[in-house]
Formats: C-alpha cells, structure tokens, sequence
C-alpha cells in the first residue's frame, strides 16, 4: 500500500543541511542552521536556564497530565509578559503548544474547519513552513508581495494594494520582529497603515513571534502583540520561546486567540478539541522553565542579560560585514545587512549564484539565498564577502 504515497517536498533548510553534510571540504560553511550559534558553532544552554532546571528537580512532585491546552499559569505569565498585564484578560482563549509551529497549527485546523474558511494572507517571501501547515490543516491561502530580494528592500506598498482583495473577516498572517527569512522589519510608520488597512477592511490579524530580544529587547519586541491586542476586538498570537530561551529541543510556545465575550467558551472548547486529537498534550519541561524564569526576579534578570548578549553579537556582525566591505573591499554590496535584524537575511544573489557559492566556494545557504548570520565567526566575513562578490560578478555563477 505504501507505493501509493505522493512524494512530499522536501523542507529547503533540510536539503540545505544534507547537502552540507555530503560535502567534503574542511573550509565550507554551513549558513542554513535555523538557530543561534556562537563564534565556535555552539548553542549553548543559557546559565537561566540551567538553574531553572534545577529548581525543577529539587520541587516538582508530579508528571501527572496537565489541561489539554496545558499550564494555566505558564499561560497567563507568558501573555501578562508578551501583551502586557493591562491588556491580558479573560478575552484571551490561551493554549500551551509545543513550540511556535503547533500553535500554527492549531490555529490553521480552527481556521479550516469554520463553516465558511477565511482566506489566509500571507507575506511573500515569508517563513518556509507556513504553507506546509496551512496545506496539511486544509486552510485556504493567498499571498501578497513583501520584499524584493534584488532590491533589498520591503515592498511596502504592493503589500497594503495586495490586501486591499481580501475579505471581512479574512486573516493576514504576519511575522513579528526580526522577519524570516528576509531580516527586514516594517517601519513603526508602516506597521500603524497597516493596521490601519487591516481594521478598516475588517481583516483579523494574526501575528507570529519567533524572535523576540533579538531586534532592540525582549519588552520592545513585544510591541507589535501589544498594539494588536489594544486595537482589535479579535486577532490571533502565537509565539515560540526556542530562541529566546535557547530551548530548541524541548518545545515551549502558545497559542493566543483574542475573541469577543460570547464566543470565548466555543473559542476553547474548539481548541480544546484540535489540541486532543493532535498533539494531545503538550511536552511541559521547556513551558515550566519559562514559567520559573519569568515568576523569579534573578533568574529573569540573568535570563534578559543572556538574551541581550545573543543579541549583541549578532547585531556586531551585522555591523562588521558592513565595515568590512567597504574598509577591505570599497564596496558596499551588503551593506544592507546593517540595517536590518534579526539571525536571518537573503543576499542578493539569483539562483544560479545561489548554486556558485556552494559549488564554488563550499558556502551553504537555505534556497532563495537565505543566510543565518549567528553561524558566522569573525574569520567567516572576509570570505563571505569574497565569494558573494565573485558570483555576483557578471558572467559569474551563471
């Protein structure tokens, strides 16, 4: 029976990282990892996190289950913490999920199974696994432009005319800071028109936090959530912690949904019903290691300086291969890079260049030139520059 099964595409940062594995030379670089690196390639295990861990061990007394939509304070920590203790309140229908990705999809099963299914909007390009789990839950989506890679810059415009053919009661689906895979953040200016633009055509918005302390801190980040919830009587929050906890492995995320009184008990017993028939439970360790970092003063405070250094480094980066290309090059081909946030970025380079800097020069990248910049080390830039120069040179990588 199994001959049966259609081929189902191949995520792009795992083909990315099988190829950097078959790849022989000593002297390649593997820019295609989805996580933070530090100058030798490790991720660590945050200090905060390890003492949390500890107080875990010395006072848990139960693995017994929890609610189906998990740890009710987890929960209500977190939202007083990304929405604001002002804003969250019994509005908020709340679930605990295995990272980011499961709080997609139980929204995305919510959103396909209504009756009459909104329309997803989505930014193009956008995060790899969006339309993955769009299409497994059965949702309907279309796409509006975002950014020109060539250009370097955010098609700000040709987004808000995009959105003008969505519907009442449609979802646009956005990220929040530290954009992947573009590293390009909307202007405050700009994020108040599209609110605008959303709130007047009645479009529900529907933000994706992935990376928050790593554009200015982990409060300021938090802005975007905290302008949605204030504005609009419905809107949707997921966010996972992977990066900002370092916890990659032990999944800790949640799924926000704001709704109106009347609809908030078939708003959690929807949830309720998706969770159970998927994921069922979600894993609790990662969940109560935020918890306990966010319910103490010292381990919190130790957890933001931590986060702050990740930050930093990469923001230095940013920084560096833009003065060292102009100090060591006279050029400034990548100088956009310091502008922009975030571990992620796409260098602007067409396919066939994309392909040089593998064959070429051993640099790996995700399909469509998406760079992690956490990877690189100081020795890294100057020959990132180089390689990047030669293939975008004409007649080069074609």
């Amino acid at each position: 029976m199994f001959e049966k099964i259609d081929d189902y595409p191949v995520d792009p940062i795992m083909i990315g990282a099988e190829y950097f594995a078959q790849d022989p030379r000593k002297d390649k670089l593997n820019l295609t990892v989805e996580i933070y690196q530090d100058e030798l390639g490790r991720t660590p295990v945050l200090k905060s996190v390890k003492l949390a861990e500890q107080h875990l061990v010395d006072t848990q007394n139960t693995k017994s289950y929890l609610a189906l939509t998990g740890d009710a304070d987890y929960c209500r920590v977190l939202g007083q913490e990304l929405i604001g203790a002002g804003l969250y309140d019994d509005s908020f229908v709340a679930a605990q999920t295995a990272g980011g990705a499961v709080a997609l999809r139980v929204m995305a099963d919510l959103l396909a199974q209504m009756p009459t299914r909104p329309t997803v909007w989505l930014q193009t390009p956008t995060y790899g696994n969006y339309i993955p789990i769009l299409t497994a839950a059965g949702a309907r989506f279309r796409s509006v432009p975002y950014y020109d890679t060539l250009r370097r810059d955010i098609l700000f415009d040709q987004m808000l005319e995009g959105l003008k053919e969505a519907q009442p009661g449609d979802i646009f689906l956005l990220q929040g800071v530290c954009h992947n895979p573009t590293g390009a953040d909307m202007t405050p200016a700009q994020f108040d028109a599209l609110l605008d633009l959303l709130e007047a055509r009645g479009i529900v918005p529907w933000i994706d936090l992935a990376y928050l302390g790593f554009a200015q801190s982990f409060d300021a980040d938090c802005t975007m959530a905290r302008q949605i919830a204030a504005r609009f009587p419905e809107c949707v929050i997921c966010v996972t912690l992977s990066k900002s906890f370092g916890i990659y492995r032990d999944r800790a995320g949640a799924l926000f949904v704001k709704t109106k009184p009347a609809d908030r008990a078939r708003v959690l017993r929807a949830m309720s019903a998706i969770v159970r028939a998927g994921a069922s439970h979600a894993p609790d360790h990662g969940a109560s290691v935020v918890r306990t970092i966010l319910q103490d003063a010292g381990l919190k405070k130790l957890w933001l300086q931590e986060l702050d250094q990740m930050r930093q480094r990469v923001a230095r980066l940013r920084l560096e291969i833009a003065k060292i290309e102009v100090q060591n090059f006279g050029r400034n081909d990548l100088g956009y890079l310091a502008h922009q946030s975030g571990m992620f970025s796409l260098l602007p380079v067409t396919p066939e260049q994309e392909a040089a800097l593998t064959r070429e020069y051993g640099i790996h990248v995700v399909q469509g030139g998406r760079v992690n910049l956490a990877r690189l080390g100081d020795k890294d830039i100057e020959p990132l520059l180089r390689a990047v120069h030669n293939v975008t040179q004409p007649n080069q990588g074609r």
